[in-house]
């Protein structure tokens, strides 16, 4: 592999992997038919744990956003999913049970890596790993709610009698909500603008300039790193167990993007790709937002 695909593979990667993941609208057969386009940091949830949203990381929202769910959307969503699949698990003589929240989801600070590592207060705790997840534990599942609920590859399968749904009674829910809404080709084109605009400005003249103010920035202490990416994915900063030198080297990173404001200028370059290319797809991006209101109204009539 060359120099050049092996950087558009990175960053693909990188970008589909960690930043523009796609909620999806899986049918009855419990196929996957993508939605909605990547999620970014909400500013109106500004506290999680110990950490705040920081300012590098208001610069993680992109045009092709508008096109995706909020957090607030996918919990209506989710919970008429949960009815729907409870529904039906009731037929199998079997009860849901679900530690989802109570509650929207907020954005965890630091998780977002789509420029790398951005939060001062995060990088201090853990470097360039993630945040621990506080979430609680999935409640065990006896074998036959397990069948139940995501059915058997084939799909021919009872419980208790009762024959299974091709993808089990969350394949049942997904499909019963959303199924008939999806509109698979808008999924594709947002997903295509996220990653590729994300490619294109790896290649734009000022984020290449910004990146090379950065890589002298780190260089002054003493860490040599041509690009964030770099830094985020080198076997130093990736080990099993964080290092104080992991810890430093992320933290003078984040103060190099901060001198430097590289993620300032790369979040306008790549916004600027985003609305041409949003403009050219305008129609199937426009039929995605009305697929969306439709499963959220399908959503609010199953929880009223």
């Amino acid at each position: 592999m060359t120099g050049n695909s092996t950087r558009r593979a990175q960053a693909t990667m990188l970008a589909c992997t960690v930043l523009i993941c796609v909620s999806g609208c899986g049918g009855e057969g419990g196929d996957s038919s993508p939605s909605s386009s990547p999620s970014v940091p909400e500013t109106d949830s500004k506290t999680v744990g110990l950490a705040e949203v920081s300012p590098l990381e208001e610069y993680l929202k992109l045009p092709i956003g508008d096109y995706s769910f909020t957090p607030q959307q996918m919990y209506v969503i989710s919970k008429a999913e949960r009815n729907l699949a409870g529904s039906c698990m009731r037929k199998y003589d079997l009860t849901y049970r679900s530690k989802s929240s109570d509650s929207p989801a907020e954005y965890i600070p630091g998780t977002n890596r789509r420029y790398g590592v951005l939060n001062p207060d995060v990088v201090s705790e853990y470097g360039y790993h993630f945040p621990e997840d506080s979430a609680v534990s999935d409640i065990g599942l006896s074998e036959e709610e397990i069948v139940a609920l995501n059915g058997r590859p084939g799909g021919d399968t009872e419980v208790n009698g009762v024959k299974v749904p091709i993808g089990g009674c969350l394949g049942y829910a997904k499909g019963a909500l959303r199924g008939k809404y999806t509109y698979e080709k808008g999924a594709e084109v947002a997903r295509s603008i996220a990653s590729g605009s994300f490619e294109q400005s790896l290649g734009s003249p000022k984020v290449v300039a910004a990146t090379s103010a950065w890589s002298e920035c780190m260089k002054r202490s003493g860490l040599s790193y041509s690009t964030p990416l770099q830094a985020l994915g080198a076997p130093e900063n990736s080990r099993s167990k964080i290092t104080k030198r992991e810890i430093s080297v992320a933290k003078v990173d984040v103060d190099c993007k901060l001198q430097t404001d590289l993620v300032k200028i790369w979040s306008s370059q790549e916004s600027d790709i985003q609305r041409i290319m949003i403009k050219k797809d305008r129609k199937d991006l426009d039929l995605l937002s009305e697929a969306h209101r439709k499963i959220l109204a399908e959503a609010r009539s199953v929880i009223r």
